[in-house]
């Protein structure tokens, strides 16, 4: 386990990684943080500092962390302003004489080195000789990856928690982390056990409570980080960030099932550390699909059957999208300001428009349940300012859905099965099977979007089609009940609760369909929206990420929103008012 570890910890960047890391680890060796790492504040030399017993000689000390990435040489021994010596003389020469609190006057002063590498043989003498001249001062220790490795198992990872058999799920889902046909099955059965959950999402028998499940949502936050790492060692970005969501997403279900007071001091303490390794996730998704969305043909390079490319290409527009869509419905308190998030959300939605425009499956869904992510995604552009975009891509969209139906080939089809796109003819014979094309989300989606973006030549196309060219699709919505938040974040919600409005009988004049949106908006439908325990936490996002993760469908009183909001389309998300809870 120690090799998993000390692999795990090479892969960790100095800010937001390592830094978040070794918190928690001081935690469970009885330290009390005082001060958490901050960007842009001068910290003369402190990356952490906490007050706890020293094991080794039970006297009360400060401990003062001076956190570096990798193997320490030379140049980061003595090298300039960032170098470790130099932290070290700021800690001695300014944080101890002007920094340190009234309470922890006096106390042994214990400055520990962490790095995620090794102290190169070239600077031991020089280590050596510096901390016996600083000896009394401080005492002065390097905690390199072996060190912190035993540690974190030691404290993190021990019998109490992680036992025998979720050390073996660990292992056996990191050993296949490279292979992008994993379904993670042992990675969730780990997650599982470690936060007391049965398969259903309820609590096991015996669920963890104070500091044993505080302690047990670290292990599920690590072995996340780490099966992660490995992924995005051997190439594979979509692991890690799958991986990252569901940890995510079944870590805030189980803080749903905690009494009020737990529930606010995970949410406060621990759950802050998911939302990050899902944001770095994120990052190294997006960066290395970027350069892709802006090629000719990018994804027809990978997959030449027609049903694989189309399923590909709307997984990554509906990835995509929930990562833009991340960025805005957020409302973190001191975080990054709105229009900073903001700005990064137009840099995918572009990202998306560029994938679309070099990709023409694109305008082509194999599968009903893609009418998620074009919800998803328009929603998006329409957010950061893309609404020409949006509309030449609905329009193309309803074009084509429209010939499909009509000519029985290349229909999105009402099945999650890939056999029944090649054996009863969804995509690939000449006639799709009657039951294949017997109800459908999409027509509903996109005739709706077709209202809301008031493009009535292409709703009326649509609400024609259903009337002549295939009245016997049933066109349908799924509404959730009041019981969603209970699955929502655990499973495919609509199995579970909720109605499908069915069917629905499109009017032609598509002002009629507007206002029925706004009298759903306007009905117990919205106290549901408002219900939603992660909007008002201030992390709307995490429906959004729940709802494309399990595929279950987007609530349409989500989008059903800017129904409302038709004369401000043009305008911008912090205009809009949507990123607020």
């Amino acid at each position: 386990m120690k090799l998993v570890i000390a692999e795990y910890l090479r892969t960790l960047k100095e800010r937001d990684e390592l830094d978040r890391l070794l918190p928690d680890l001081l935690i469970e060796m009885g330290y009390v943080p005082i001060a958490r790492p901050q960007t842009g504040n001068r910290q003369y030399g402190v990356d952490l500092a906490a007050r706890g017993t020293n094991p080794n000689s039970d006297t009360e000390e400060l401990l003062l962390a001076v956190i570096k990435k990798g193997d320490i040489g030379r140049t980061e021994w003595d090298g300039g302003d960032q170098s470790v010596r130099q932290s070290i003389n700021e800690i001695l020469d300014v944080y101890l004489t002007s920094h340190v609190e009234p309470q922890d006057k006096g106390k042994h002063i214990h400055i520990v080195v962490v790095t995620n590498g090794e102290l190169k043989q070239v600077v031991q003498a020089s280590w050596t000789g510096f901390v016996s001249s600083i000896g009394a001062k401080a005492e002065v220790d390097f905690w390199g990856i072996d060190r912190l490795a035993a540690l974190i198992e030691r404290h993190l990872l021990d019998e109490h928690v992680f036992r025998d058999s979720e050390r073996k799920l660990l292992r056996r889902s990191l050993a296949l982390s490279g292979d992008s046909d994993y379904d993670r099955r042992d990675l969730h059965r780990l997650f599982l056990q470690s936060l007391d959950l049965t398969n259903s999402g309820g609590l096991s028998e015996t669920p963890k409570t104070g500091k044993a499940l505080v302690k047990a949502m670290r292990i599920v936050n690590l072995s996340a980080h780490a099966f992660a790492s490995w992924a995005l060692a051997e190439g594979d970005s979509r692991q890690g960030l799958l991986c990252m969501e569901r940890a995510l997403l079944w870590a805030w279900h189980r803080i749903q099932l905690c009494g009020n007071a737990t529930r606010l001091s995970i949410i406060t303490d621990v759950f802050p550390s998911f939302w990050i390794g899902y944001c770095v996730a994120c990052k190294e998704y997006f960066e290395r699909l970027q350069p892709y969305c802006y090629t000719k043909d990018s994804l027809s390079k990978k997959y030449y059957d027609s049903a694989e490319l189309s399923m590909l290409s709307f997984e990554v527009i509906g990835v995509l999208s929930s990562i833009g869509l991340s960025q805005i419905l957020i409302n973190p308190g001191d975080a990054s300001p709105l229009q900073d998030r903001a700005a990064q959300a137009e840099i995918i939605a572009d990202a998306i428009i560029g994938l679309i425009h070099n990709n023409k499956i694109c305008g082509s869904p194999c599968l009903d349940r893609h009418s998620n992510d074009i919800s998803l995604a328009l929603t998006l552009l329409l957010l950061a300012g893309r609404k020409k975009d949006a509309v030449t891509w609905l329009k193309t969209l309803i074009r084509n859905v429209d010939y499909s139906y009509k000519t029985k080939r290349h229909i999105p089809v009402c099945s999650d099965s890939i056999d029944d796109l090649i054996d009863e003819g969804g995509w690939g014979s000449n006639e799709a099977a009657a039951r294949l094309m017997n109800s459908s989300w999409t027509l509903a989606t996109l005739a709706g979007w077709a209202a809301i973006l008031k493009e009535k030549e292409h709703y009326t196309k649509l609400a024609t089609g259903c009337k002549n060219d295939y009245p016997d699709t049933c066109v349908q919505l799924w509404h959730p009940d009041k019981d969603i938040y209970s699955h929502l974040y655990f499973c495919r919600s609509h199995f579970q609760c909720g109605a499908s409005e069915a069917p629905i009988i499109l009017p032609d004049n598509p002002g009629e369909w507007i206002e029925h949106m706004k009298t759903i908006t306007r009905s117990p439908q919205e106290k549901i929206y408002e219900a939603s325990p992660a909007l008002q936490t201030g992390l709307a996002a995490l429906d959004i990420i729940a709802c494309r993760h399990f595929l279950t469908p987007v609530p349409p009183f989500f989008w059903y929103r800017l129904a409302c909001w038709a004369d401000s389309l043009q305008s911008k998300p912090s205009e809009i008012g949507i990123a607020s809870p």
